[in-house]
């Protein structure tokens, strides 16, 4: 690393540091290329970009993804071996074409207590007591999140296709020791990898042990495929990579792949082959005292609502009827009308009017009162009225 871009780095450290912020402040996502979290992988994924691959993230196992990969690299999210439905996937696209490669990362380890005892080795050793005993405090307590037991996926691929590992009951620990052809130059007293679940061997090629145990195995498949399989992401992770000693281990990673430029594929995320799982139903409620009281209150009057409003079946009733088939209804109407505004002696021409007009026969006619007479007044009988 350039001295200049690590210094700055310290110095962005030290900064965290002053301004007093707690452990929160390190972004630790695991397993992701484009995050800048030092268990992310974007370090890694610049490696082989370096060497001339091509290289891309997935977050789904697609048949896009197998035409176009001629590596996968996956930073399982659970301990132990891949989940079964998973790993079917990959076994069915390395031996679809031969000549493919599978990087697999079991997670049991996180660069948080490594990042803060590379920031103590980098603290001044004088003039800075405050600054060192925070460092310390984060770093014992990321040392004990270390310690909680991993999680397995509920399914895992047998280990006849696949690999199997040692469980471990104690902490991680240090390896004191490093053997196979991966040590080869690498100072295991600075390089501190650390070792917890390690890997069983049958057939496979062990590449790098640490204390005897061994971290990373590779084996051949018949179709000249290869899978290449770490215990754990300690030199491959970008916090992991701020030790020098531990970035020859991520070169031969890359150098495992060929010279030739490959399309490279980090696979991301738990959910590759389907969504997340459905969330919990609300009837599920209905099981949990006191809830299920209460949901089934709201329930019940939820349905009452909706047969509230919903249609009301059975035979119609009829409409009131509105007249229309009574033609005496439109003047009758009419003169209601003009009664209410005051129009009386309107109303009873048009009314005289429409009985002239409904009873030919008959001659009474009644003069309309003139337009000042009131409404209110009874009028006397007009001097023009005849009998026919």
């Amino acid at each position: 690393m350039n001295p200049r871009v690590r210094s700055s780095t310290l110095l962005a450290v030290v900064m965290l540091l002053v301004s007093g912020c707690g452990l929160e402040v390190v972004d630790t996502t695991y397993g992701r290329a484009r995050d800048k979290s030092i268990n992310g992988t974007g370090a890694l994924a610049e490696l082989f970009r370096g060497r001339g691959h091509a290289v891309r993230t997935a977050v789904r196992l697609s048949d896009e993804l197998a035409d176009w990969a001629d590596v996968i690299v996956r930073f399982a999210p659970d301990a132990g071996p891949p989940e079964q439905k998973e790993a079917e996937w990959y076994l069915r696209w390395l031996n679809q074409i031969g000549d493919r490669r599978m990087i697999y990362v079991v997670r049991d380890y996180s660069a948080l207590a490594d990042y803060w005892r590379e920031t103590l080795d980098h603290l001044p050793k004088a003039g800075a007591d405050d600054l060192r005993s925070r460092a310390a405090t984060l770093r014992d307590e990321a040392i004990k999140q270390d310690e909680h037991e991993a999680v397995w996926a509920k399914k895992v691929a047998r280990p006849e296709d696949w690999f199997a590992v040692n469980p471990s009951k104690d902490p991680p620990t240090t390896s004191k020791t490093l053997e196979g052809s991966w040590s080869e130059g690498v100072d295991p007293s600075r390089a501190r990898l650390p070792r917890h679940e390690t890997l069983k061997v049958d057939s496979e090629t062990v590449l790098l042990e640490g204390d005897g145990k061994p971290l990373v195995i590779d084996w051949t498949l018949f179709n000249e495929s290869r899978v290449l399989v770490a215990a754990n992401a300690s030199f491959l992770v970008n916090g992991a990579l701020l030790n020098p000693a531990r970035r020859p281990l991520a070169m031969r990673t890359v150098r495992w792949v060929g010279d030739e430029p490959l399309n490279v594929a980090f696979v991301e995320g738990r959910y590759l082959l389907s969504g997340p799982p459905a969330g919990p139903s609300v009837f599920s409620l209905l099981t949990i005292w006191p809830f299920g009281w209460v949901v089934a209150q709201l329930l019940v009057l939820g349905l009452a609502a909706c047969l509230a409003r919903a249609p009301r079946l059975g035979r119609p009733r009829p409409e009131p009827s509105s007249g229309e088939d009574r033609p005496v209804a439109h003047p009758e109407a009419l003169g209601s009308l003009l009664a209410r505004i005051g129009q009386a002696a309107d109303a009873r021409a048009i009314l005289e009017t429409y009985r002239r007009w409904r009873n030919p026969s008959s001659q009474t006619r009644v003069n309309p009162l003139p337009a000042s007479v009131d409404s209110t007044e009874k009028p006397s009988p007009p001097e023009s009225l005849e009998h026919e």
